[in-house]
């Protein structure tokens, strides 16, 4: 897999991936479109990338950080993938459960994920020669996916439960109730590092070559602390996404 992070943050998403297939070059799918086309075009050719060889694009719901240019993609003749509220100016709808054949010998399950959007999605995607798990914004997730042996897991780690509680309780202190109302959002709509590594424990990595996590907060996430703990608890290599582009 060749993965490449053009944005990652509640600002903008925007990723770049790239699976082996046995008798094809590899699948290229962008997943999530939450920046201006403008800046999607900048940053693909910053980092090398030719968009003309996108294969398809996937979104995960409807927010804007993550379905921005979702319309404009599809306008401009991509393929592009999501549920039916990303979906109903796109035509190409996903449900939960349903294989989708998406590219050439490359295949995506979609599954309903718990966050304060409309019916959002995560996604297992996979070619004869490479399976990822896929889950940008989501507390919880009841789909089963402990038999399920993946060669890369990207994933939200958006902060960490002490340092949201800290936050919120010094919001309660200066009687800031719009902040209040913000960190209880993250709280109820965004999975801490804490339950990240939860559930990447509950899973088989035997065939696990890396963690990336995604989708940090800037206020209440720290990316070396995240990056160690996971490698430490979960004991795989693991990359965290910038907000710009690039890993740590």
């Amino acid at each position: 897999m060749n993965f490449i992070n053009l944005a990652s943050s509640s600002s903008g998403n925007c990723y770049w991936v790239e699976l082996e297939r046995s008798s094809r070059p590899p699948v290229k799918i962008m997943i999530e479109l939450g920046l201006p086309m403008k800046d999607i075009q900048m940053r693909c050719i910053k980092s090398g990338l030719n968009m003309l060889s996108l294969d398809c694009c996937l979104v995960t719901h409807n927010h804007s950080d993550h379905a921005k240019s979702a319309k404009e993609m599809f306008k401009k003749g991509f393929r592009v993938y999501g549920n039916e509220f990303v979906a109903s100016s796109i035509r190409q709808v996903m449900h939960p459960g349903e294989l989708k054949c998406i590219a050439a010998e490359t295949y995506v399950v979609p599954f309903s994920v718990e966050h304060d959007a409309p019916d959002p999605l995560g996604f297992v995607i996979y070619t004869d020669r490479e399976k990822i798990l896929f889950i940008a914004d989501c507390k919880y997730w009841k789909a089963d996916l402990t038999s399920q042996r993946f060669d890369y897991i990207i994933i939200e780690a958006n902060y960490e439960a002490r340092l949201l509680h800290f936050a919120r309780e010094e919001a309660e202190r200066n009687d800031d109730l719009g902040l209040k109302s913000s960190l209880e959002r993250v709280f109820n709509a965004h999975m801490s590092i804490e339950n990240c590594i939860k559930a990447l424990k509950k899973m088989n990595l035997s065939k696990c070559k890396a963690i990336f996590l995604i989708h940090l907060s800037d206020r209440n996430a720290r990316e070396n602390v995240f990056k160690n703990e996971v490698t430490r608890q979960v004991g795989k290599k693991c990359f965290v996404a910038k907000k710009n582009g690039g890993f740590i």
